[in-house]
């Protein structure tokens, strides 16, 4: 038996037209997604470019000033800030010495601290940035908990000056704060900042 013939039904003038239009709002959709793609994209450059470009300046800002600070006063003493880099005894190795103008001595921690006599006077041998050294005592001083301190005179560099200072020696301690000992008719401080003066050679 012959199956009779089927026949797609019919498309009226109406529904292709808006089959038209559903193809043309889809095509506007996805060209308008692609559009606002593009804009956030290029915001995203932008926006790096920006910040890269705000660094910049801000460094070559603070270069400037760097660069601009006052080092000394108009009658040529130093001006020290509230830290500055210092080069002790035959050290190649920069330090951050603590400037304290309200410590009448400067102080300066050391390892192995030893007392002895050479030829009748004090003498005194330590550890320094991992040398020994060994120096004579010029007086004694005592420490807050009444600990007996041996003060010793130390070849100091800071910026451009080649001094030798007066040290309280801290057995076991870190670091070093120069005092007012060291400061007295050389430098003034201005302790709102920090490595004024250039490293020394």
């Amino acid at each position: 038996m012959t199956k009779p013939l089927a026949f797609a039904p019919m498309v009226t003038a109406a529904e292709m037209q808006a089959a038209a239009k559903a193809q043309t709002a889809t095509a506007e959709k996805k060209a308008s997604k692609i559009k606002k793609q593009a804009v956030v994209n290029t915001n995203v450059t932008t926006d790096k470019i920006t910040a890269s470009t705000a660094s910049a300046k801000l460094a070559a800002v603070e270069h400037k000033q760097k660069a601009t600070t006052k080092k000394t006063t108009k009658d040529g003493m130093l001006i020290l800030g509230h830290h500055e880099w210092v080069l002790i005894l035959s050290g190649t190795k920069h330090i951050s010495a603590y400037i304290d103008p309200k410590s009448a001595t400067s102080r300066i921690g050391v390892k192995d601290l030893v007392e002895f006599e050479r030829d009748g006077d004090n003498w005194v041998k330590f550890h320094f940035q991992a040398k020994e050294y060994k120096y004579p005592v010029k007086s004694w001083s005592k420490s807050e908990d009444k600990k007996r301190l041996p003060v010793v005179s130390l070849r100091t560099k800071l910026g451009d000056r080649n001094d030798e200072v007066v040290y309280q020696l801290i057995n076991g301690g870190n670091g070093v704060v120069l005092g007012e000992n060291f400061m007295r008719d050389i430098a003034i401080q201005n302790n709102q900042r920090k490595y004024i003066q250039p490293r020394a050679k």
